[in-house]
């Protein structure tokens, strides 16, 4: 499966509707269970680099490659799931 890796920092309010969607997501549809998504805390983590440049948060990186950034919602992660759980 496509590594997914939510970057985001707490405190930031869209970051906490990304990851409540994100729970929302897993409890609501059962077949995004499985779906791992890598959260990294941009500020609390030591020496923060990101695969390639953003300027807001939250983004979403699949791989390496920036696919959600600053403007997301539960039905663009929804989206962002299912089709890494259908890549693997």
């Amino acid at each position: 499966m496509p590594q997914i890796t939510l970057y985001h920092f707490e405190g930031c309010p869209a970051c906490r509707n990304a990851k409540q969607w994100i729970e929302q997501l897993r409890s609501e549809k059962p077949e995004l269970k499985d779906v791992d998504i890598l959260m990294v805390d941009v500020h609390k983590t030591p020496g923060f680099k990101a695969p390639a440049p953003f300027q807001y948060v939250p983004t979403f990186f699949v791989d390496d490659r920036k696919v959600l950034e600053g403007d997301v919602s539960k039905d663009k992660i929804e989206y962002l799931m299912r089709a890494a759980r259908q890549a693997s």
